[in-house]
């Protein structure tokens, strides 16, 4: 889903070369210094600040860190998921988008990348309306393919409880041009105007689905607490 939804273009390329590439330094060579975290935003969500505020406090790992190259204030959407139009993405008035992920060269046992995607609507309805469109096209999508990725078994998905908010989800496996297998999960929660979607690429299901729980929880505590 590189420009469908919430991943832009970019990211495909940083997966091919993640997947690709081994040690970022030579042996004996000092690490690269950890990437800086931005202050968090109003608008950024629940994901993108527990996430960093992770990171920050333990400096590993485990809490990932921001790529600000991928921001963005554009949705990277032709409006089409698995060859159909939602013209719903036409309506949006505010779109931010944050990446998080492990850095190139990170062992692919160890792998991560997380995006999320805030989008303000103009009203309740159309809001909960574009996740309904976007899931309804998803769960009978059998195959995405675009510039030699490509994304199948999409699965209705069951979002952890507790979180407070509605929305869907969904899992599928990303396959790169080189046939690397990325499994996937990719969920959207709504509240007022706003819709946050989160999406997780790891090398397990597993792993992907630990990450997306943590992901999504974050992500509805910030949309709890926030005003849409």
């Amino acid at each position: 889903m590189s420009r469908r939804l919430i991943i832009a273009a970019a990211l495909v390329a940083g997966l091919a070369g993640l997947a690709g590439c081994g040690s970022a330094t030579e042996p004996g060579a000092a690490a690269a210094p950890a990437p800086a975290l931005a202050a968090p935003s109003p608008t950024d969500g629940g994901a993108a600040e527990a996430l960093r505020d992770r990171y920050a406090a333990t400096g590993s790992l485990a809490g990932l860190a921001e790529k600000p190259e991928n921001a963005s204030e554009q949705l990277d959407s032709d409006g089409v998921v698995c060859g159909r139009p939602l013209p719903l993405l036409d309506r949006r008035l505010v779109v931010s988008t944050r990446v998080f992920g492990t850095p190139e060269g990170t062992p692919a046992g160890e792998f991560v990348e997380i995006a999320q995607e805030t989008v303000v609507y103009p009203d309740e309805a159309t809001a909960a309306d574009a996740v309904r469109q976007v899931f309804d096209v998803l769960e009978a999508c059998e195959r995405d393919e675009e510039a030699g990725q490509m994304t199948t078994g999409h699965t209705a998905g069951t979002l952890p409880a507790g979180l407070g908010v509605p929305g869907r989800t969904v899992s599928a496996t990303m396959t790169l041009s080189d046939g690397t297998r990325f499994p996937h999960r990719y969920g959207c929660l709504h509240q007022g105007r706003v819709t946050q979607c989160v999406a997780v690429w790891t090398r397990s299901a597993a792993d992907t689905g630990t990450w997306f729980e943590r992901a999504v929880t974050a992500t509805a505590t910030g949309l709890r607490t926030s005003k849409g």
